[in-house]
């Protein structure tokens, strides 16, 4: 059926300049991980594939969200600290219902929006600015917030010191292509701490 449907459309199409083979060809696939209904499992063509490169390397253009869903509405997991989604007040548990972009000619509603299709409608470059609709938690009208976006630097490896200083909170975010030489050098600094004595000194 996926041939036959595929051999009509070349055939009979109306506008061949329209029919791109490997658009074609993404857009079956991105079709067939949908039909799953689950937003987690999907297909990235190269461009959302390139972005999510950029995340395991842990540095982009962004506003510092980590995205995820709540009842399935895209929400917000966590604001990055010291990052513009942050600094504008929002909030871990909000629900993002609408993003509009005028420089990237965007205005839309979040319903359906997956994971990567989000990522590509809120990033940009440092300096431009997305406006996006949000639900507080508690509240009963959502609110407009506009954001410039920026330089976004995620560390994989965190480390905290609690107990004065006897006990090494060591978090791992996520794995990414730097993650391995992080989580050595903090587990050296830990280590290093420990022999000398010496104070903690922030986060890595």
């Amino acid at each position: 059926l996926f041939w036959e449907v595929w051999d009509k459309l070349h055939e009979e199409y109306l506008d061949a300049n329209k029919l791109k083979d490997d658009q074609m060809v993404y857009g079956a696939i991105q079709g067939m991980t949908a039909a799953l209904q689950d937003p987690y499992t999907v297909f990235l063509p190269p461009k959302q594939n390139q972005q999510a490169k950029e995340d395991l390397n842990g540095e982009f253009d962004g506003v510092g969200i980590q995205l995820g869903y709540i009842k399935r509405q895209l929400a917000v997991i966590a604001p990055l600290e010291g990052h513009p989604a942050k600094k504008a007040g929002i909030r871990a548990g909000d629900l993002i219902l609408h993003i509009k972009d005028k420089i990237k000619d965007i205005d839309q509603d979040t319903a359906g929006v997956t994971l990567p299709e989000a990522v590509t409608l809120i990033r940009g470059k440092k300096g431009t600015q997305v406006t996006l609709t949000i639900m507080h938690e508690g509240e009963e009208e959502p609110r407009e917030i506009e954001l410039m976006r920026d330089t976004i630097v995620m560390p994989s490896v965190e480390v905290e010191m609690l107990k004065d200083g006897k006990v090494a909170w060591l978090k791992l975010h996520r794995f990414g292509e730097n993650t391995d030489d992080e989580w050595l050098k903090t587990v050296d600094k830990i280590v290093s701490r420990a022999e000398t004595g010496k104070e903690f000194a922030g986060v890595i």
